[in-house]
C-alpha cells in the first residue's frame, strides 16, 4: 500500500495529465480510459451512507447546531446547494461504494434519474467528501467539510453545472461537470433523491 502522500501525488499527476488532454472550455474528461491508470483509492464513489457529495470549501458554511436534527441538516444542505457551495444527492443505501464515472455525457444508456446543481469553485477547489464529514462540520463550528481522505477534483475556478445521472446500464452513475455562465435553474428545496 502506498502512503497517502504518494497516492495524492499520483492523483495530482494523473489529473494534470487529464487536463493537458482536454480542450479549453470542454467538460471534465476523466472517463474510463483515463481512470484505468489510477488506483481504486482515488476512484469517485457513493459514500458508505449512500450519499454523493461535492463541496467547494471556500464558501461552504457547515455548522448547523451541536444537537442538529436530520430535518435541520437536510434543509441546511439544500440551502448550501442554492448557495452553490455544495452538490449532494442520495443514491441510497443499496448503492454504497458504487463507482461514479466522470465523463462528457451518459452515452446511450437510458437515464433512470438525474440530479442537477451548480457549484461556484474558488481557489480551495472542488472536493469529493462524504456525509459523515459533512455531519461533523454541521455539529462542530471548527470542523472542515473535507477530511484527509477527501479527493480534490481537477476543476478550474468559476461556476460549474454538476449533473449526476443514474443509468440503466454500466456504468451505473455518470457525473458531468461543465462550465456555467447562467443556467436560470430553480432553487432546490430538498436533497435530490432523498425521500
Amino acid at each position: 500500500m502506498l502512503s497517502k502522500e504518494v497516492d495524492m501525488n499520483w492523483l495530482n499527476f494523473a489529473c494534470l495529465a487529464v487536463l493537458a488532454r482536454r480542450p479549453v472550455g470542454s467538460s471534465l474528461r476523466l472517463a474510463l480510459g483515463y481512470r484505468g491508470a489510477m488506483s481504486d483509492a482515488v476512484a469517485l464513489h457513493v459514500d458508505e451512507d449512500g450519499f454523493f457529495c461535492l463541496v467547494a470549501p471556500d464558501t461552504y458554511r457547515g455548522f448547523v447546531d451541536e444537537d442538529w436534527e436530520l430535518e435541520q441538516l437536510l434543509t441546511h444542505f439544500a440551502g448550501q446547494m442554492n448557495a452553490e457551495s455544495l452538490f449532494i444527492a442520495y443514491p441510497g443505501p443499496y448503492d454504497t461504494n458504487e463507482t461514479v464515472v466522470v465523463a462528457d455525457g451518459h452515452g446511450d444508456a437510458p437515464v433512470l434519474r438525474q440530479a442537477v446543481g451548480a457549484v461556484n469553485v474558488g481557489p480551495g477547489g472542488l472536493w469529493l467528501t462524504d456525509y459523515t464529514q459533512l455531519t461533523m462540520a454541521a455539529q462542530f463550528d471548527d470542523e472542515a467539510p473535507t477530511a484527509s481522505y477527501a479527493i480534490r477534483l481537477p476543476i478550474a475556478e468559476g461556476r460549474h453545472r454538476v449533473d449526476l445521472r443514474q443509468l440503466d446500464g454500466v456504468p451505473r452513475y455518470v457525473l458531468t461537470i461543465t462550465p456555467l455562465a447562467d443556467d436560470g435553474r430553480e432553487p432546490v428545496s430538498a436533497v435530490p433523491w432523498f425521500s
